[in-house]
């Protein structure tokens, strides 16, 4: 027997919630951290470090805001090596 799922009986599926989307975010953090635990870490590791670092804050942002989340208040100034900014 065959349901179809267009009719008026069709089971909606709702959005993730904030806690969903936060709870996904969670093990790619706690790899992060792993990996930041182990030492060793030369220039370009710190550089794969930061950039998965930069993607989960882009994912914890729109958690909040939404996918097309853009910052309220984006630096004016970056330094090069990212350690300095100015607002």
């Amino acid at each position: 027997m065959r349901h179809d799922q267009s009719g008026p009986h069709r089971v909606s599926q709702s959005r993730p919630t904030m806690a969903d989307q936060l709870e996904r975010i969670t093990p790619r953090l706690d790899a992060l951290t792993q990996r930041a635990r182990l030492g060793g870490l030369r220039p370009h590791d710190y550089h794969e470090l930061e950039t998965e670092a930069q993607a989960i804050a882009s994912d914890l942002v729109a958690a909040f805001r939404g996918p097309r989340a853009a910052s309220l208040h984006p630096p004016l100034y970056v330094s090069r090596d990212g350690t300095k900014a100015a607002w």
